[in-house]
């Protein structure tokens, strides 16, 4: 296999995951681009994202709309923080 056809498996992975976290939260696309960068339901499936499937932080930020990849860590991070209280 290429390195180009395992990202594209990759990325479809991360795609499809992506679309069932929507799905389960009862979230589509419109909300992904309208809603602010940093909500909590937007944190739950990037959260999701890197624990089931790996997903890189800067596909989660473009494709969720949610700012700088480093953004997407901090916001990862400070729930996991927010959580351990």
């Amino acid at each position: 296999m290429s390195a180009t056809e395992i990202a594209e498996i990759k990325c479809a992975r991360w795609q499809q995951a992506l679309d069932a976290a929507l799905k389960e939260a009862g979230k589509s696309w419109a909300d992904a681009e309208s809603a602010p960068k940093g909500v909590g339901w937007k944190v739950a499936i990037a959260r999701t994202l890197r624990t089931t499937v790996a997903a890189p932080y800067r596909w989660i930020a473009t494709t969720l709309k949610m700012g700088h990849p480093a953004a997407v860590r901090g916001y990862l991070s400070q729930r996991t923080l927010q959580s351990a209280d």
